[in-house]
């Protein structure tokens, strides 16, 4: 059995105890997924996807891997960003409920 990946919450994001290097190479990680992520979207627009459905399929897939109990909204519950993902947060959970029933 594959493990479920669980949030990494406030002690994934801290920075103290962190040497230069590993913010260094955390921050570069990220912009990297950034650019990896924009490059998807892009590609997609180009052929006509629907970025909806994109980002959508997208969330469903990853949550599929985060351990039961989480979702992929948990690190940053309360931020505008993770807001404005709620309602598509909600599909998300309907969609694996549903093919779990």
């Amino acid at each position: 059995m594959t493990q479920k990946i669980i949030p990494g919450g406030a002690h994934g994001r801290a920075t103290a105890g962190k040497s230069p290097e590993e913010l260094e190479t955390q921050s570069q990680e990220y912009h990297e997924d950034v650019e990896a992520i924009k490059d998807a979207i892009l590609r997609q627009f180009g052929a006509g996807t629907d970025i909806g459905e994109l980002v959508y399929t997208a969330m469903v897939e990853a949550q599929r891997e985060v351990a039961d109990g989480y979702t992929l909204l948990d690190n940053r519950p309360g931020s505008w960003e993770s807001a404005g993902l709620s309602s598509l947060m909600d599909g998300v959970q309907a969609q694996l409920n549903a093919e779990s029933n």
